[in-house]
């Protein structure tokens, strides 16, 4: 006879953020992530060794990453120049005619690492077009969640 061990909040966690973006793609240990609940006893933020790196949204059970999020995950990412990373380091969104060039594994509504020339973390945000939308360079690409502290 087999049993079941049930799962404690973080592992579970932890299955879901490997789920989400890719056990590849994760660079954190399961056991040093902590969970903040709401009043509900829903799960509001999950953080890794006392920071918060990802906020959970309620209506689909997604896991946005923070700012903090950007030295354990490996991101699809956004290059813009040094001045445009300047203004997006104030919350301020991305232009499309300013993004210089992207990974190829973004995706409308994904979010996106926001990087200037050098390769530095800027923001994290949600990138609204594909691919095709941004060569137009019209619009607003990129609208920023949290900005990275430099």
């Amino acid at each position: 006879m087999y049993t079941i061990k049930s799962m404690t909040p973080e592992e579970r966690a932890y299955g879901l953020l490997t789920y989400i973006y890719g056990y590849k793609n994760i660079n954190i240990n399961k056991n040093e992530i902590s969970i903040k609940y709401n009043n509900s006893n829903r799960i509001k933020y999950i953080y890794y060794r006392g920071k918060a790196i990802f906020a959970f949204r309620n209506t689909d059970g997604y896991l946005l990453p923070l700012a903090e999020a950007t030295q354990f995950l490996r991101f699809p990412y956004v290059v813009v120049d040094d001045e445009t990373a300047a203004f997006v380091a104030q919350g301020r969104s991305v232009p499309a005619k300013f993004v210089k060039a992207y990974s190829g594994d973004v995706r409308p509504y994904s979010e996106v690492l926001v990087i200037d020339e050098s390769g530095k973390p800027v923001a994290v945000g949600r990138l609204l077009y594909s691919i095709r939308e941004l060569t137009l360079g019209r619009g607003y690409a990129v609208k920023p969640r949290a900005v990275v502290q430099r």
